[in-house]
């Protein structure tokens, strides 16, 4: 009977150790990097909700502020722009049916338990308890209006200026970690209201 001269199949020991031993270090690593993992999370996580937060905020405000729209010319709704607060409607408010002009109103105010400014949104819905969109370090904060040449207003409509109800555009500056911060938006509707046909035609055959 001829006899193989094939080894016997399967690890050795030593191979096994060997193996064994790689497994191990995988399974450190991969939980050192998991560590690693959580510990990042739990030292920025709270900061990168917060700008995606504020990034949402940020473009719903912008949503807002584009859909601004003139009221009648006898209308109580009017812009009425202040450093600390706007009074408008808009097509693109947060509670109300999509391109229905509703009221609302954004105000800033210092909040003297947090240290910080907060910027807020109220309308019929909100107006016992307002919506918070954004808020920051410090008392610096304010809203500007800007007209067709670019001008500088601290309220909207300027005293001696009121042929458009709406401003060429709408900034509000603050601070953020130290530093400036700019919100510029620019309303993208009518800045008067349409005329009344049915009114100028009345006028005309008295």
């Amino acid at each position: 009977m001829a006899s193989s001269d094939k080894p016997a199949a399967g690890f050795t020991i030593l191979e096994m150790l060997v193996v064994i031993a790689m497994s191990g270090m995988i399974v450190m690593i991969l939980l050192q990097a998991l560590q690693h993992t959580m510990s990042l999370h739990q030292r920025f996580g709270t900061e990168l909700d917060r700008n995606s937060n504020q990034a949402m905020a940020q473009s719903w405000l912008t949503q807002l502020l584009e859909g601004v729209q003139p009221d009648d010319e006898d209308g109580k709704q009017q812009f009425k722009g202040r450093p600390l607060q706007i009074s408008a409607i808009s097509t693109s408010v947060f509670t109300g049916q999509f391109g229905v002009p509703t009221a609302f109103q954004l105000r800033l105010r210092f909040d003297v338990a947090e240290k910080r400014m907060v910027l807020e949104y109220s309308d019929t819905q909100y107006q016992d308890k307002p919506l918070r969109l954004l808020s920051w370090e410090g008392r610096r904060g304010r809203f500007i209006y800007l007209d067709t040449k670019q001008q500088e207003h601290e309220s909207w409509p300027p005293e001696f200026d009121r042929s458009r109800q709406i401003p060429e555009s709408i900034r509000i500056e603050t601070e953020r970690d130290g530093q400036p911060w700019v919100l510029a938006f620019k309303p993208a509707g009518p800045v008067n209201p349409l005329p009344d046909i049915r009114k100028k035609f009345n006028e005309v055959m008295r």
